[in-house]
């Protein structure tokens, strides 16, 4: 029995993990490129009671008795699947459609990859995030310009007293493994050693996504599933908590016989 209360401990922290993976995904539904969170669970050791395969008299036991001893979070996963492309405006407004992420510059010099493309441009001319940090891979656009035309496949041009020229092209990453990179908050991620490094490439080539221009990416969260999620692990909470009652009723079943 006291085993019992141990292992429901173990499921309830679980559940407690869960829901609040699923509030973060639910606070940040209306949140540019957000991708939501996936938690995984495993079985923890067994105690083996008694072996399989353990001999008898005359043969083996074909079957065993191993009592678990509860379950964790092994990981919470990011789905990086694309979010629908809501139409915005603006010169700045990029979306990826596809594979890949834009580089943005840390104040620290360290890059940082986002799906989150509501860009601007600074008093240099500069393509900057909403925090400020330079978008790497861009080139930088005349402070002059009126009009800023980004195609599909990254190539940059801007208008400047009537005259329209091409400035360049822009560059997007990818990685082998993109679960693995670290989420640091502002819509940024962080390479890993699981998440491999980055390669770039111009957009709409050897795979990468294309650049939507006058879009943006909007967070792949559906609200009726993670209500459906949270009802479940309410439940799941419920019933364990239902069995730490049970075996306190059979401990004090069994402290108050004579």
């Amino acid at each position: 029995m006291d085993r019992a209360l141990w292992v429901s401990a173990t499921g309830m922290e679980g559940q407690t993990r869960l829901t609040e993976n699923i509030a973060n995904n639910l606070a940040n539904v209306n949140t540019t490129a957000f991708k939501k969170g996936q938690v995984h669970f495993q079985d923890l050791y067994y105690q083996t009671v008694t072996s399989i395969g353990a001999a008898t008299s005359d043969s083996v036991t074909p079957v065993g008795v191993d009592l678990g001893t509860g379950s964790r979070v092994s990981s919470i996963t990011r789905d990086f699947s694309m979010g629908t492309l809501e139409q915005k405006g603006g010169d700045l407004s990029l979306a990826i459609s596809g594979e890949g992420f834009c580089e943005i510059e840390l104040p620290d010099g360290t890059i940082a990859y986002t799906r989150d493309g509501h860009f601007h441009r600074d008093q240099n001319g500069t393509i900057v995030n909403d925090n400020g940090y330079a978008v790497r891979g861009a080139p930088a656009i005349d402070p002059n310009a009126s009009v800023i035309d980004i195609s599909e496949d990254g190539v940059v041009s801007q208008t400047v007293n009537g005259e329209t020229t091409n400035i360049g092209t822009m560059t997007i990453a990818r990685f082998p493994n993109s679960e693995g990179l670290r989420p640091i908050g502002n819509n940024l991620f962080v390479e890993t050693e699981a998440s491999g490094n980055a390669t770039t490439s111009n957009p709409s080539q050897n795979g990468y996504g294309g650049i939507k221009q006058g879009f943006l990416e909007a967070s792949n969260v559906e609200v009726v599933k993670e209500m459906v999620n949270m009802i479940a692990a309410q439940r799941a909470y419920e019933v364990i908590s239902k069995s730490i009652k049970t075996s306190d009723e059979m401990l004090r079943t069994a402290t108050n016989l004579k």
